[in-house]
């Protein structure tokens, strides 16, 4: 149930009036949801904070949590940060990206290698490391999707019309905002539109049908999307059995805006091939096992003269 369901629900989320007699009308459940998910697409919004949790009855909860940043003036700029954990481990990535190239600090390297525990030494070693960034296209161990930040709305915007043209009846009004109950059928449908967007269209259509016949041995599926905040709150919420076994999947995200807010590149001299910073970090390994022996002669040595 564990691949069935996050393939499938990582598929949907590579995704992202008023007046008199009237009223009544215009403010149903389904207009208030779209008018909150087109003003979330439409805002000028440029810093998200979101967090996904998985859980199931057959494994562990996973964790994923993190900061999205866009520089005001050059929109493309983004500057992403994620936290993953589960009940064992925890890792942080950090990416910059704009619509030509994608970064990966080189944290993330000596975070996966154990560098960035131990003692004051090592501490300083892995600092020197961690100015460095990796160039996702020059880099093959540690793989970045493409990231281009500038489709991320036009996507958004061509999914808002496919939710206008649902029934009326599948939203409602929550605490927080509004909601849309979304059954298997619906994902489905949702997943070739999301599949014809410019983003969707990167991954193969045989993926695509393989993301939607993962739904098939899923029993009690339960989908939902809340909209909220005036444009500045999303939710998703899913849950279903396979095999018996019940799996959830929450996701959150609020935005807010930070007029002043800019997100630069790495300097040339900082972004190194995976090569380079091999090179880099067994260098400075070599010198602290160097150091390192030296310590413990010389303090042998004194020991034994003394």
């Amino acid at each position: 149930m564990k691949k069935t369901i996050v393939i499938g629900t990582t598929a949907v989320v590579v995704v992202a009036i008023a007046g008199g007699g009237s009223y009544m009308a215009l403010h149903t459940p389904k207009r208030q949801f779209n008018s909150s998910l087109t003003k979330m697409t439409d805002n000028k919004d440029n810093i998200a904070d979101f967090r996904v949790k998985i859980s199931g009855d057959d494994m562990s909860d996973k964790r994923v949590n993190g900061k999205m940043k866009f520089d005001t003036k050059h929109k493309n700029n983004m500057d992403l940060v994620v936290n993953l954990s589960d009940n064992k481990q925890s890792q942080k990535m950090h990416i910059k990206a704009n619509n030509d190239n994608a970064y990966l600090s080189a944290s993330f390297v000596t975070s996966s290698l154990g560098l960035s525990s131990g003692n004051s030494e090592m501490a300083k070693i892995t600092k020197s490391i961690n100015q460095y960034w990796l160039k996702a296209s020059d880099t093959t161990s540690y793989e970045t999707a493409t990231l281009k930040p500038g489709t991320v709305k036009s996507d958004t915007s061509s999914l808002t019309d496919w939710f206008q043209d649902l029934d009326g009846k599948k939203f409602e009004k929550v605490s927080d905002g509004y909601k849309v109950n979304l059954n298997k059928a619906d994902m489905k449908r949702l997943m070739t539109k999301i599949s014809k967007t410019k983003s969707g269209k990167e991954i193969s259509k045989s993926e695509w049908q393989r993301y939607k016949s993962s739904f098939d041995d899923i029993n009690d599926l339960k989908f939902n999307i809340t909209t909220g905040k005036n444009g500045h709150l999303l939710k998703m919420n899913f849950s279903g059995k396979e095999n018996g076994q019940l799996g959830r999947i929450a996701f959150q995200i609020n935005t807010k805006r930070a007029a002043k807010l800019r997100v630069k590149m790495p300097a040339a001299n900082k972004i190194k091939s995976e090569t380079e910073l091999t090179n880099i970090i067994q260098d400075k390994i070599r010198d602290y096992s160097r150091q390192q022996y030296n310590n413990t002669s010389f303090s042998s040595s004194s020991s034994f003269n003394i």
